[in-house]
């Protein structure tokens, strides 16, 4: 029992630095986050801490592992209520629209831009772009197999697609000086019917 019990105190530390560590860098980015702050926040000792989290580094793409999780898994189940392809490609789009100010992904890209990385922080950085494809990759497979979408390339299409939906809401940060969600919205929802039905009249 008391073997339990400890494992069970380590597992509640561990989630509270995870939730304080967020926080932070949701608030300041990864740079401007401290170890130190961390434990403060989570009020842990730093053997703790690093007991868990030997870095910075691996503190933070945890933290972003997580969050990859669970908009991947809030997909899953908003894609489980909608039938048909096409409704489910505005639904991902709108996904894609609620979550393009998340602070994390900023942070992630201050990351990723900080210095040059060693090649196993390396992977977890393509991983985690991966993992954020998945949706998309599922849907354009689902739209190719049963016949909705012209057949080619799975992976050219992904980039393509993807690269779209990230895109959008960084174009409209930089071309909308007061954009609402809404606004937001829109564009995505314009950008799949153009996708959809393409823009030349010849």
């Amino acid at each position: 029992m008391l073997r339990i019990r400890g494992r069970s105190d380590g597992e509640e530390t561990k989630k509270r630095i995870v939730l304080k560590a967020t926080q932070l860098f949701v608030q300041k980015g990864y740079a401007a986050v401290t170890m130190n702050e961390v434990c403060v926040a989570s009020n842990v000792s730093k053997g703790s801490l690093y007991h868990h989290f030997p870095s910075k580094d691996e503190l933070f793409l945890y933290v972003v592992e997580e969050d990859t999780a669970q908009w991947l898994q809030a997909w899953e189940d908003k894609k489980n209520e909608i039938v048909g392809v096409q409704e489910r490609l505005y639904a991902l789009a709108e996904h894609y629209a609620n979550d393009f100010q998340n602070p994390l992904i900023q942070a992630l890209e201050e990351f990723s831009r900080s210095r040059v990385h060693p090649e196993d922080i390396t992977k977890r950085l393509a991983h985690l772009y991966e993992a954020a494809s998945h949706a998309c990759r599922d849907l354009l497979k689902e739209g190719m197999d049963t016949g909705y979408f012209i057949k080619g390339d799975l992976e050219d299409y992904v980039i393509i697609v993807n690269g779209m939906l990230e895109g959008i809401g960084r174009a409209a940060e930089c071309s909308i000086p007061e954009k609402t969600p809404d606004d937001i919205k829109k564009y995505y929802r314009e950008s799949v019917r153009l996708l959809l039905q393409g823009i030349y009249t010849g």
